[in-house]
């Protein structure tokens, strides 16, 4: 049976979940280079050589897991004319913050290896720069969204992977309103 085909009643499904959420547990609180496949093992009660089996490799499995994935769809599908700041407030949020701040950071921390690199860099571009450069009129459509997937970028690293205290201290309101509409300034037209 090819694994597409997989379905909840074939065991190697049951072992391939609880070794995807045990990787994506450990990975989150304890980073790459800290977890062992011998950890992800126990933490999903199976063997090792499983772990192997089912993912290849330590960064293979790091790569399935942390994912950005449809995080970010909902409001990026939404009205694009206050975008910058619903997607700010959604960041400062317990909501935004709990489905996002692990799997970002831990992909920040491990990205000096060329595969997590690439997988960072397809997260920001499948979450804000595609959904938004087809949506803009301008000709410089593209620019802007790629800006603003930076500007997202580096919001999100300094509030989750550096912690910028004086940022911590800042009230919502005023990050909202300062950073949102500097988000919004790139996706408004001239």
């Amino acid at each position: 049976m090819s694994k597409a085909n997989e379905t909840p009643f074939d065991r190697s499904f049951y072992v391939k979940k609880a070794i995807r959420e045990a990787a994506a547990e450990l990975f989150v609180r304890d980073g790459y280079a800290a977890t062992g496949i011998r950890d992800i093992a126990a933490t999903a009660g199976t063997d090792p050589a499983l772990v192997i089996r089912h993912f290849g490799s330590k960064e293979a499995l790091f790569l399935a897991t942390m994912t950005v994935g449809s995080t970010f769809g909902d409001i990026m599908a939404g009205p694009i004319d206050d975008l910058g700041v619903r997607l700010v407030q959604y960041l400062l949020s317990e909501a935004g913050t709990t489905a996002i701040r692990g799997v970002f950071v831990a992909l920040t921390r491990a990205s000096d290896r060329p595969e997590v690199k690439a997988q960072l860099q397809n997260s920001v571009q499948q979450a804000f720069i595609t959904p938004i450069a087809s949506r803009l009129d301008t000709a410089d459509g593209e620019l802007r969204a790629m800006l603003f997937g930076a500007q997202v970028a580096g919001l999100m690293s300094a509030l989750w992977v550096h912690e910028d205290p004086r940022l911590a201290r800042a009230s919502t309101s005023s990050i909202v309103a300062l950073y949102g509409g500097s988000l919004q300034q790139l996706l408004d037209a001239p």
